[in-house]
C-alpha cells in the first residue's frame, strides 16, 4: 500500500514572523481527503509543499518512504493535484476535464478510460456524468 508521509513540516513567510505551517506532520494512505479551514490556515502552502511547488522551512515529504525530492518525476508521475482557481478549464464539462488530464499525465485511451471510471466510482458520480441532461462544469 502506497503511503505519504508529511513530516514535522515548518514554512513561516515574512522573515520567519508568519507561520503557516508549524512542525505539522501525517501519514496519508489510498483514499480521498480534503483540507478544512479558515483562510490562511496553511492548507495552500501545505498543497505546494506536498506538490514539490514550494520548499518547506523544516521537515519533509516521503512517498513510499523515499524523499520526493529524490523521486522527482517519478513522484510527479503518480501525483494528482487540482487547484482551487483553475481559470484555463471554466467552459468544460467533467468528462472533457477528466480526459483532458488523463492525457497531461500521458495515460493512453484504454488507462484513461478505467482511471476516470474509478475516479467517478469513488465520488459517486458515475450515473450522472453519463447522463446527456447533465452538464458539469468545473469550478
Amino acid at each position: 500500500m502506497h503511503t505519504l508521509e508529511i513530516k514535522n513540516i515548518n514554512k513561516t513567510y515574512k522573515k520567519g514572523t508568519v507561520k503557516a505551517l508549524d512542525d505539522f506532520s501525517v501519514t496519508l494512505t489510498p483514499g480521498v481527503y480534503g483540507l478544512l479551514g479558515p483562510n490562511g490556515a496553511g492548507k495552500s502552502t501545505l498543497m505546494n509543499i506536498i506538490t514539490d511547488n514550494l520548499n518547506s522551512d523544516k521537515g519533509e515529504v516521503l512517498y513510499d518512504g523515499e524523499s520526493i525530492k529524490k523521486l522527482c518525476k517519478d513522484y510527479r508521475s503518480v501525483l494528482g493535484y487540482m487547484p482551487q482557481q483553475q481559470g484555463l478549464y471554466d467552459d468544460f464539462t467533467l468528462n472533457r476535464f477528466l480526459w483532458y488530464m488523463a492525457a497531461l499525465k500521458g495515460l493512453n485511451k484504454k488507462e484513461a478510460k478505467e482511471k476516470i471510471a474509478s475516479l467517478l466510482d469513488t465520488v459517486n458520480l458515475t450515473d450522472a456524468a453519463h447522463k446527456n441532461s447533465v452538464d458539469f462544469q468545473v469550478v
